[in-house]
């Protein structure tokens, strides 16, 4: 697995990863965002010094997306790779590129606790 930071190329990609049904569910903010919102969200995270927002990519595919916000971990696994141990990859090369953070996560989301708590970081229960 090799993590890049994430760029205005990958707008759509985060765009629908983020509307997929399953992720809205899962999600502190489970409402649908319109297209407008999220480049306009993207550009000002990427405009950052340190965006911190990241994407995951298993021989060219992307497959993930994490980002750190102070102290928390958020992240969504793509759609089509769900349930192949994705989220566990990617949360252990946060851990070791960050240290251990926080990850708000939904109670009825428990492969995603057992999956960050794996990882070595704290899950809070939503």
């Amino acid at each position: 697995m090799m993590i890049r930071l994430a760029t205005m190329e990958d707008a759509r990609l985060l765009f629908n990863w983020r509307n997929d049904p399953l992720t809205r569910r899962m999600s502190v903010n489970s409402a649908t965002v319109d297209w407008d919102t999220h480049r306009s969200w993207l550009e000002r995270r990427l405009g950052r010094a340190d965006p911190l927002l990241h994407i995951a990519e298993i021989e060219g595919h992307c497959v993930g997306t994490f980002r750190i916000d102070g102290d928390e971990i958020s992240y969504t696994v793509a759609p089509d790779f769900r349930g192949k141990g994705i989220a566990l990859k990617m949360l252990i090369l946060a851990r070791q590129m960050f240290g251990p953070k926080l990850a708000r996560i939904a109670r009825d989301n428990v492969p995603s606790a057992r999956a960050a708590e794996k990882a070595g970081h704290t899950v809070a229960w939503l």
